[in-house]
């Protein structure tokens, strides 16, 4: 489902980003991606969105500016303990895919966020969350409690166009306590874990389990290691990456082709990932058996379920 505009709620089958992508953006904002957009011919179209050659990409490493805001609220007192270790994980797992994630301290309101340069983390109480998922959503009134009962097992959300990630601290502690599992190293593991993903949809990332016939597993060849894009990272100690999905950020970052791909769509997702689906051949998975997750790790409510779109109505 996507709150199209005020007073609309359009829906969509399964498909798309964090399975079928939960995204809408500000008016202002896709004015001024678009405004650098031009209508391509079909020719051109397929030539930007093919991924069987994208082109020279540099691979020196990249810094990428992040702020990090954490609710003065006093009910995120565990939260702020917990991030210092937290963060150190997360540059960490970045590090090793030579992208430089350099922290800035966060105020109340951003400072001037942009794609590919500047993001922004939002470590929120539940009552924020919402508050702030609504507008980046766009999401009338009327329609709350339907966004409500779509995000019921969700804690975070990336919204690439906003280049922000919003977290609800008190969705994850919810989560950590029904999984009844882990103890507070494991949970900071997850917490990580949590961040690292949605950290890679602003990276110009899609999920791991998107497509049947891409390149990106879920898990690694070695068996074991889940795919840091995929479904299956709570509590694990160890995420991986494969090196497409390096070469898919380092051309986002450096302004190279995946960045021209997603300016051309003004940062949609959805439309994205339809456009890559179409001039790459790509397949999705049959419904019911996306990510292997609808029994298994409880796609209908398990507490695994914590990211930004493991729902039947799945969203980013």
């Amino acid at each position: 489902m996507i709150p199209k505009n005020k007073g609309q709620v359009r829906k969509f089958p399964l498909t798309a980003c964090l399975g079928a992508v939960f995204l809408a953006f500000l008016l202002f904002f896709g004015l001024l991606a678009g405004a650098g957009a031009k209508e391509l011919s079909s020719q051109e179209e397929a030539a930007l969105f093919s991924l069987t050659d994208l082109g020279p990409v540099d691979l020196t490493p990249k810094t990428v500016a992040v702020e990090i805001f954490i609710s003065p609220d006093p009910e995120m007192a565990p939260c702020r303990r917990m991030m210092a270790l937290v963060w150190t994980r997360v540059q960490e797992f970045y590090g090793r895919l030579g992208v430089n994630l350099a922290q800035t301290e966060g105020r109340s309101e951003p400072g001037p966020l942009a794609p590919g340069q500047r993001l922004r983390v939002e470590m929120l109480t539940h009552k924020e969350w919402l508050a702030r998922s609504f507008k980046a959503f766009d999401v009338a009134p009327p329609f709350r409690l339907r966004f409500l009962q779509v995000c019921r097992d969700k804690c975070a959300f990336a919204h690439l166009p906003l280049s922000v990630v919003h977290v609800s601290f008190k969705k994850f502690q919810d989560a950590e306590l029904s999984a009844k599992r882990g103890d507070a190293e494991q949970n900071r593991h997850w917490l990580a874990n949590l961040l690292i993903h949605e950290l890679g949809h602003l990276l110009g990332l899609y999920h791991a389990h998107e497509f049947v016939n891409d390149p990106i597993p879920k898990i690694l060849p070695d068996r074991k290691t889940p795919n840091f894009m995929s479904h299956e990272i709570a509590f694990k100690s160890q995420l991986g990456a494969v090196d497409f999905q390096k070469r898919l950020i380092h051309s986002y970052l450096g302004k190279g082709k995946v960045y021209q791909q997603y300016a051309q769509v003004e940062f949609d997702p959805l439309r994205y990932l339809e456009l890559i689906k179409k001039h790459n051949g790509y397949r999705e998975p049959k419904a019911g058996k996306k990510d292997g997750m609808q029994k298994k790790s409880g796609q209908k409510g398990n507490p695994r379920t914590f990211d930004d779109d493991d729902d039947e109505d799945d969203e980013d």
